[in-house]
């Protein structure tokens, strides 16, 4: 069985609602699992959150863009901008459609599959 964060949380947060101790449960986790278990560090942050009435065992949603712009959308504007203007930069794709340089240049290369000089 895979030992994912949201396991690791839910085997905390039961220690957690036994009364056990924060050093109490990362010693027995790290008995287990050994450098792989989470530091003392998180154990004791999660214990506090559980203690102050947090029920959840996982994240809560984080604002701002998300990890990743590269989507279908993205891709077809850059497609569509390239289609009108071909000697278009990658500046003017990246500041019309608010995407870094990066992201353009991966999206032209990786996904449109176009390279210089065609």
């Amino acid at each position: 069985m895979e030992f994912t964060k949201e396991n690791m949380r839910f085997y905390i947060f039961m220690r957690c609602k036994l009364g056990e101790s924060a050093k109490l449960i990362h010693e027995t986790l790290h008995t287990v699992y050994g450098d792989c278990a989470c530091s003392y560090q998180t154990v004791y942050r999660w214990v506090k959150d559980f203690n102050d009435g947090k029920e959840s065992i996982f994240d809560c949603p984080r604002p701002g863009r998300p990890k990743s712009c590269v989507n279908e959308k993205t891709i077809a504007s850059i497609k569509k901008d390239i289609d009108e203007d071909p000697h278009i930069s990658v500046r003017e794709l990246s500041d019309t459609n608010g995407l870094s340089y990066g992201t353009v240049h991966t999206i032209i290369i990786e996904h449109l599959c176009m390279k210089k000089g065609m």
